[in-house]
């Protein structure tokens, strides 16, 4: 498949690349400082220009089968940034996104100490991921939002948990971008979570928020 990849030299971004090429994809990577990335292959293709910019994205869709976003920012990033991917996905007639989230976005699943916490450090982001995400979700697009638990570094360990609905979310909860950056690319080849939200952590996660299926 040719998967473009937003937010492509970012911390979680450049581990999509380095996934997608690895299980034999193709990739396009919409960057606006192409010396940041880390990654050099045959199959990766590199569009220079924003992901606010919506010709910009839709070069980079042009034969596009996915799109897979870890963008993330300050300010209005993550608004803007989605109306534009809209768009040029109908421009360029692309329709499956899978976009990278976070668990502090799903407010009524936080338990109340994470919900305190978040909504103090993290109140204006919340804002723009949340008004993002409500464009996208009405949009026609094939999407998938993915409700990462708190990031970390570590390697991949191949082992994912899919919460089901309605589990509360807690700040203890964590998992690799390693482990995130695979699973989204998983999922950016197949409809299993069309047009869904959907919860990931760490499989250790289970012990503490009851029965959860896991795909890994």
């Amino acid at each position: 498949m040719n998967l473009v990849v937003l937010g492509a030299t970012g911390r979680t971004g450049r581990l999509v690349v380095e996934q997608a090429l690895a299980a034999g994809h193709s990739v396009t990577a919409l960057v606006r400082s192409p010396e940041k990335l880390t990654a050099d292959n045959a199959k990766l293709r590199v569009v220079i220009g924003g992901a606010t910019d919506a010709s910009a994205l839709s070069r980079a869709f042009e034969g596009a089968d996915a799109v897979i976003s870890t963008l993330g920012g300050s300010g209005s990033v993550i608004t803007d940034s989605t109306a534009a991917i809209v768009a040029a996905a109908h421009m360029v007639g692309v329709s499956r996104v899978v976009v990278l989230s976070s668990f502090f976005v799903e407010r009524d699943r936080l338990d109340a100490a994470s919900r305190l916490l978040t909504g103090v450090a993290m109140g204006a982001m919340i804002q723009d991921k949340s008004a993002g995400e409500r464009e996208l979700r009405e949009s026609d697009l094939d999407w998938t939002i993915v409700y990462a638990s708190v990031l970390g570094d570590g390697p991949a360990t191949g082992s994912v948990a899919v919460l089901p609905e309605g589990v509360k979310r807690s700040v203890l909860q964590k998992i690799s971008r390693a482990d995130v950056a695979a699973w989204m690319v998983q999922d950016a080849t197949d409809l299993r979570y069309s047009r869904r939200s959907v919860g990931i952590t760490a499989e250790p996660a289970r012990e503490c928020a009851g029965a959860v299926g896991s795909r890994s």
